[in-house]
């Protein structure tokens, strides 16, 4: 098996529900420091749990994923282990020591074997040493968190540590693959994106990347259910599930949801195609049935609320923001909305034809023949206005349509290449398209497919202006191979590959996005502005480090270009 062993700052150290009880309400998330072996646990004032004295010998990471750090050295391994979603354990060597540092005011008090600290957030952490053997806790009183270190020194480590790592040893790539260590990273942040079941949520469910982001997105869902479903196909199916918990009666579901919150903007129609595959492995009518009921009230809301016209022509809601005017259609600050204008969206088009088409497969499958039909003239009429309204033979490219101005919006960006994912154009078109994707001058990046042409104004590495999307690449290379040109998407495919495997081994991290130009590590990316250093997301967020659908849309990739399809229970 490959174990992730590349330390990073910025990682995620978090507790997973696949292990115990996880809860979003009362979570403790830690992310890896950049000077020292520690880690930083985000409590209100945060605190820093570090080896110190470490002097003679270079460390050698052996493990270093989202709930274990082992450390090799000269006498023995030293380890930090996540028990419990408030309990650390672990041991060093006879000359290194363990501290907590607190950043902020914070007072400290020594009882025996115990240092307490309390911060005036009426926050208590718990550092107890026994030998070489130490437990950190997490408690809402100072009682709280020296019972639950005492209970942690007892804790048999080892096997928690052996429980921890089967994961790894039961899906592997093999220890020639050239890309273990890349899957195996993949792993240990999928499971640590998981939350365990609180008020609405009933199951599982997923977020983002744990920190910055903790609330469960609608397409990020959608995402990791693809890649879940390749180790274990019913917690696949709980996370789409999950995005039902937080949709109102008319349909509409948010685009970001959680306990106590839910926001007032939807995301992209996508559930119907991340379900299919999940089904696909479970075999499991059921989950399609509730989807299939679910997912038409929404695309129902979707046609009602996000149309200007009686033309099959969807429209994002956009916002008096310059670096966030789409957070609804997710490309937050693509120079597709720097003018604050109505469009009728080639994107959001292609993904209600897409979810049409695939409504349609379900509708087969459960034996619905009125819905099928339903569903095969709804995704011709959105063939037929996307061809015919977003068309641009002249350029032989797809755009938005500005509805006050009456004209094309001719920014060359990424999302007018859908229509190969949602089956829109014929074979003309699909061959224009192509060109473009092949042409070095606008789309054909060192790493393809940048997410806005290399001719326009605004290329950079600032999220949406430039940078390469996971998503976007995982979306296109599947509209690739469904018009033939698989050559092109095995190339896009080897380079997507490549390069993140290049930044893992760099910085230990999967990113958020990446410069397509592969010069720029993804850690001094702009995001809405100029990066940070040192990386700390409560002064700016930049390319989110241990970003979710980043690695689960890789692993499903890895998956299935590398892996015999075994689950586990």
């Amino acid at each position: 098996m490959a174990i992730p062993n590349i330390w990073g700052q910025g990682q995620l150290f978090a507790f997973s529900a696949l292990d115990g009880n996880s809860l979003f309400s009362d979570d403790l998330v830690g992310t890896l420091s950049g000077d020292k072996i520690g880690i930083r646990f985000h409590t209100k004032t945060v605190r820093e749990l570090a080896f110190t004295g470490i002097r003679g010998f270079v460390p050698i990471f052996k493990a270093v994923t989202s709930d274990l750090i082992t450390v090799g050295t000269p006498s023995r391994d030293m380890n930090i282990l996540y028990a419990e979603a408030h309990l650390i354990i672990g041991n060093t060597a006879s000359d290194v020591g363990v501290t907590v540092l607190v950043e902020g005011e914070s007072e400290t008090e020594t009882i025996g074997s115990y240092k307490i600290q309390n911060t005036a957030d009426r926050e208590f952490t718990a550092l107890l040493r026994e030998g070489n053997r130490f437990a950190f806790a997490y408690g809402h009183s100072a009682a709280e968190a020296a019972e639950l270190a005492v209970r942690g020194i007892a804790l048999d480590m080892e096997t928690i540590k052996e429980k921890r790592l089967s994961l790894y040893e039961k899906f592997s790539l093999g220890a020639d693959n050239k890309y273990a260590g890349l899957y195996g990273k993949c792993i240990s942040v999928m499971k640590s994106q998981l939350y365990s079941p609180e008020e609405k949520y009933t199951r599982i469910w997923s977020t983002p990347d744990r920190l910055p982001h903790k609330y469960l997105w609608l397409w990020d869902s959608v995402f990791h259910a693809i890649g879940h479903r390749n180790m274990n196909p019913s917690l696949a199916e709980d996370l789409i599930l999950d995005i039902f918990d937080g949709q109102d009666s008319d349909g509409f579901i948010p685009h970001m949801a959680g306990v106590g919150y839910a926001s007032k903007i939807a995301q992209p129609p996508v559930i119907a195609w991340g379900s299919l595959p999940v089904f696909e492995k479970s075999g499991n009518k059921e989950f399609l049935k509730t989807v299939f009921e679910h997912n038409k009230s929404f695309l129902d809301w979707c046609s009602k609320n996000r149309r200007q016209s009686d033309r099959q022509l969807y429209t994002w809601l956009t916002a008096n923001n310059v670096v966030c005017r789409c957070d609804e259609c997710g490309m937050d600050n693509s120079p597709r909305f720097d003018k604050l204008t109505y469009l009728e969206a080639i994107d959001f088009s292609c993904f209600m034809a897409n979810e049409a088409r695939t409504m349609s497969k379900i509708a087969e499958i459960l034996g619905l023949e009125e819905e099928k039909e339903f569903y095969d003239k709804w995704f011709e009429e959105i063939k037929a206005d996307v061809n015919e309204k977003l068309w641009s033979e002249e350029d032989g490219f797809y755009f938005d349509y500005d509805i006050l101005d009456k004209k094309l919006h001719k920014v060359w960006s990424v999302a007018s290449f859908l229509p190969l994912f949602a089956g829109i154009c014929d074979e003309h078109r699909a061959k224009r398209l192509l060109s473009h994707l092949l042409d070095p001058e606008t789309f054909y990046s060192p790493f393809p497919i940048p997410s806005i042409s290399k001719k326009d104004e605004t290329y950079g590495t600032d999220m949406w202006r430039g940078p390469v999307w996971l998503n976007y690449n995982y979306m296109l290379i599947e509209g690739l191979i469904g018009y033939g040109f698989t050559d092109y998407a095995q190339d896009v495919k080897e380079k997507t590959f490549a390069v993140l495997d290049k930044w893992y081994k760099n910085t230990g991290t999967l990113f958020e996005f990446y410069d397509p130009e592969d010069l720029t590590s993804p850690a001094r990316l702009n995001r809405k502005g100029a990066s940070f250093e040192p990386y700390d997301f409560t002064v700016r967020y930049q390319a989110i480090r241990d970003y979710g659908w980043t690695n689960t849309l890789l692993f499903d990739m890895l998956h299935n270009e590398f892996k015999n399809k075994k689950t586990y229970t």
